[in-house]
């Protein structure tokens, strides 16, 4: 309930100047961290939502008391006030949530148990795949602060410097990462090769509960099954991609697949065994463009579809 309060007040400040009822609940209910944390105040010359929410992601972590252990009850306290402040990030550019993320992991190298336990909490929220804000764009500076500080020695960097590398890979805006895949005909062909306007990336495994059920969502859907139906246009290509090496097996399964996909396995296994994406979570989606840029990366279908419903 608390958390919730609190989570209120931060929206309310960066929306609006005033919300004396809420800033007074907020004052009453929540000083669980006692001393600990307490958020900055907004100055009401800051008028617009863009600005306040600037302000409050730079500050956020002014008043947090990062080496007075006597006024932090448990590492578990820490939690709230991080989601919340992931919560805040949305609000404002990707280049001002990086500089606040940043400065908050600055700020908490005085702390090696609580820059342990944040780096920890940033994997789980915005890492994990099944985190309702899972957001890699947003993890990366926290990976970037971690490799590069000099408080932290290199074997506790192991983990985190190959999740870096592999989130550098395949970004928005990147162009997509070149492949060959062979058909079970035994053609093969490549990512680049393929002239369409969007090109729906699909690595998955037919054995998969879960890339079934992605695969039976994107076969439903009224609006990606219009762009697929567009083939004088070549508005959409499905390209299903599967990298594991039960080939046998995969070609018993391709009955499950829409004969309008281009479905591949990558034969040579060079798209695992090199890395060229990151597979650590199947199905994975790219949304591409003609060029091959990545427009959506691992997004969720309610994701995937609502980009092509706004267009």
């Amino acid at each position: 309930m608390k958390t919730h309060i609190l989570l209120l007040y931060i929206i309310c400040s960066v929306l609006t100047i005033g919300c004396k009822e809420t800033k007074k609940r907020e004052s009453q209910g929540v000083q669980m961290e006692k001393q600990t944390f307490r958020l900055p105040e907004i100055p009401n010359t800051l008028t617009t939502p863009q600005r306040r929410a600037k302000y409050l992601v730079e500050h956020y972590w002014d008043h947090f008391a990062f080496t007075d252990t006597s006024q932090i009850q448990s590492l578990d306290s820490i939690e709230p006030i991080l989601a919340d402040f992931l919560g805040v990030l949305p609000h404002t550019s990707y280049p001002i949530a990086c500089s606040g993320i940043k400065k908050l992991m600055c700020k908490a190298e005085s702390n090696t148990s609580i820059y342990s336990f944040l780096s920890k909490l940033a994997e789980k929220y915005l890492y994990e795949s099944h985190s309702p804000i899972y957001n890699e764009e947003l993890y990366l500076p926290f990976l970037e602060s971690i490799v590069a500080s000099k408080k932290v020695d290199d074997t506790y960097k192991l983990t985190y410097r190959y999740q870096l590398s592999m989130v550098r890979k395949n970004r928005p805006d990147s162009i997509a990462t070149n492949f060959v895949y062979t058909l079970a005909s035994g053609k093969s062909s490549t990512l680049a090769g393929l002239s369409s306007e969007y090109t729906l990336l699909f690595f998955n495994n037919p054995d998969c509960e879960l890339c079934e059920e992605i695969r039976e969502q994107i076969i439903a859907s009224p609006v990606l099954s219009s762009l697929q139906n567009q083939k004088k246009n070549n508005k959409l290509i499905i390209l299903s991609v599967y990298t594991e090496d039960e080939f046998g097996s995969w070609r018993k399964q391709l009955w499950k697949y829409p004969s309008n996909w281009i479905c591949g396995y990558d034969k040579k296994q060079k798209i695992r065994n090199s890395e060229l994406y990151d597979l650590r979570v199947i199905p994975s989606i790219y949304l591409l463009n003609r060029e091959k840029r990545v427009l959506l990366k691992n997004p969720s279908f309610a994701v995937l579809e609502n980009y092509f419903e706004k267009r």
